[in-house]
């Protein structure tokens, strides 16, 4: 063997003996520790925390203790879905508005910001199509005064769709839910929590739903519906 194939044969091991005890040296990746034999995995999926048909829509019968008292009142069959932000600007907005130009095709979904809260957040999402394709001066007042904003959605949906926020509490179900007129079309509610998982937390579904119970408040309270027949929402006028 001559100088130069020993001086190759020489760094080829060093370079096998490197690689080796670097893939052996324990290595951080977040918070938790891997070998080289070790696989490291993380991810998010949706839980879904409770679904609900809605009966109705209107407002608590009596003022909610620290609640607005303007607050607004989704009525499903399990819970009732106090709007604590952006109802009364939703109620007014729709009032406004050329009922035979709103079409809402989409279920209400909302978002827990915390396993265990009884809080929750989403958009209302609606289409409005005037017959020329754009708001007039008064339309375009009233989406600016009421905060609607043109949808960012990445699904495909159809044209002029627009979100209104909204923000509110899950409490018990109304009392007087089965005296309530249903709505003329079925529509659903969905709230469901951002569930960050990885190896370093072995769990089942069934055991990650256990521990994510919505907590209502205790409290119960009569609904008064609101007129949403306008737009189909509802089968009589409120009075």
């Amino acid at each position: 063997m001559n100088l130069k194939s020993l001086n190759q044969n020489i760094l080829t091991c060093t370079l096998c003996s490197t690689l080796f005890l670097t893939a052996c040296a324990s290595n951080r990746v977040g918070d938790s520790t891997r070998d080289f034999f070790t696989k490291y995995e993380s991810g998010h999926e949706w839980i879904t925390i409770l679904e609900d048909d809605v009966v109705a829509f209107g407002k608590p019968s009596i003022a909610l203790p620290n609640e607005p008292a303007d607050s607004i009142v989704i009525a499903g069959k399990q819970y009732s879905y106090v709007i604590t932000q952006g109802g009364t600007e939703l109620i007014q907005l729709i009032s406004q508005l050329d009922p035979k130009h709103i079409q809402i095709d989409r279920d209400l979904n909302f978002n827990a910001p915390e396993q265990n809260s009884p809080h929750f957040y989403g958009n209302f999402r609606f289409s409005y199509t005037p017959p020329n394709g754009k708001l007039n001066e008064k339309e375009a007042t009233l989406f600016k005064k009421y905060g609607v904003q043109p949808c960012s959605c990445i699904e495909k949906i159809r044209p002029a769709t627009f979100d209104l926020k909204l923000r509110g509490k899950v409490y018990p179900v109304a009392k007087n839910i089965d005296t309530l007129t249903p709505l003329s079309k079925p529509y659903h509610v969905k709230i469901q929590y951002l569930y960050y998982k990885s190896e370093t937390v072995k769990r089942s579904k069934k055991e990650i739903l256990q521990q994510l119970p919505i907590l209502p408040l205790a409290i119960a309270f009569d609904v008064v519906m609101l007129p949403f027949q306008a737009i189909g929402l509802t089968n009589e006028v409120w009075k």
